[in-house]
């Protein structure tokens, strides 16, 4: 099953994930020469430095996770790499228990990929990781840690010698599973998880792509068409390289005969993993109804390290957008044209028949008679 498929199926399970935010450079790191010296090595209690963590005394299970080392944490957020196919490594990872009371968690690492909105999801428990979380490999699977105290816990990566080039990412899970009571009584088991991320780059050829796989348009037609309505942009993002990327977006709008009808602002386009698809609205209010829209979308993305060029992608679509009250108003206008026009010439036709009557057609007493032509002939004829 690839990533694309498990974002639809197991998206659901991941909203219990919490994972550290910024990027940081990557630790140091041994070199292909180094063994399995990780199995042997036992993780090392250390009392905690952080007096405020300690503060807040809460009830349920607290604690954190984050890159560190044999003698203590590096002062990093993720744990970064650049390995070529065959190399190990052996890090550390630091738990720490926030909590008043003593908490057992189970520690292992899994894949990860982007969510539909775009956010650093990790795999279900129950899936087997197949990546860089298969090539991480913790002495134990359950470690308990006392209240207040933090465990640098070993681990060893082993990059395998047919590993693509690109970038793997992952992440260093320390897990509960617990038990919830539900919004209407009942009682229900949630895993509760949270990891340091792993950015693996495997040395090689750096393929990165990026393509616009969908764009819909939806627009809310507004009875009175000033200033004008929403018109909602909704696009998948794809990854299709091998290396993370981010990016900018833009979308245009044009109308017929290319009218320009608006633009949406710049557009933050989220890191996208390799093998990952992203699905972005954008709302671009005030597009006055022109009849026929054109929303033409423009994504420029980049490499993470910023070295490798990325071609851009693009992509059109259309909407039908009449401009119904406008139509209505100017249909309106029109028969109220027609019909005083109309009014007008039957009034004009009226008055002339009126003037008619009065004045071509002689009454029987009025006057002299002129005789007619005919008259005069009978009179001639009967003289002769």
């Amino acid at each position: 099953m690839s990533h694309r498929d498990l974002l639809r199926t197991g998206v659901g399970l991941l909203a219990v994930v919490a994972l550290t935010l910024p990027a940081v450079a990557a630790p140091a790191v041994a070199g292909p020469g180094v063994g399995r010296a990780a199995d042997a090595v036992a993780a090392r209690p250390v009392a905690l430095q952080s007096s405020t963590a300690l503060t807040a005394r809460r009830e349920e299970p607290r604690w954190s996770v984050q890159p560190s080392s044999k003698n203590g944490p590096t002062g990093k957020n993720h744990f970064v790499y650049d390995l070529a196919p065959g190399e190990q490594i052996i890090d550390y990872v630091g738990i720490s228990n926030l909590g008043p009371a003593p908490i057992t968690l189970d520690t292992y690492a899994t894949d990860a990929f982007n969510s539909e909105d775009g956010a650093y999801a990790l795999l279900p428990t129950a899936e087997e990781p197949r990546d860089v979380g298969a090539w991480i490999r913790v002495p134990q699977r359950s470690y308990t840690i006392a209240p207040g105290k933090r465990l640098d816990v070993p681990f060893t990566l082993r990059v395998p010698a047919n590993a693509e080039p690109g970038d793997h990412p992952g992440a260093v899970v320390a897990a509960m599973t617990v038990t919830e009571t539900g919004n209407e009584g009942q009682q229900v088991t949630v895993e509760r998880r949270i990891g340091a991320r792993v950015y693996l780059r495997v040395s090689g050829p750096v393929e990165p792509s990026v393509q616009v796989t969908g764009l819909e348009l939806r627009y809310d037609n507004p009875v009175v068409p000033f200033p004008g309505g929403d018109l909602t942009v909704t696009y998948r993002v794809a990854n299709l390289g091998n290396v993370r990327v981010t990016g900018k977006a833009r979308i245009q709008l044009k109308g017929p005969l290319g009218i320009r009808l608006g633009h949406s602002e710049v557009i933050d386009i989220p890191e996208l993993l390799p093998d990952s698809e992203v699905r972005l609205t954008s709302t671009i209010p005030d597009v006055f109804p022109a009849g026929r829209i054109s929303a033409s979308l423009a994504v420029n993305t980049e490499t993470v390290d910023k070295k490798d060029p990325v071609p851009s992608a693009n992509r059109a679509a259309a909407t039908s957008a009449v401009p119904w009250g406008l139509l209505i108003f100017l249909g309106a206008l029109v028969t109220a044209v027609i019909l005083v026009f109309v009014l007008r010439r039957r009034r004009r036709r009226l008055l002339l028949a009126i003037a008619g009557d009065d004045d071509g057609v002689p009454g029987s007493a009025g006057g002299d008679q002129t005789p007619t032509a005919s008259t005069g002939r009978r009179a001639t004829a009967a003289t002769g």
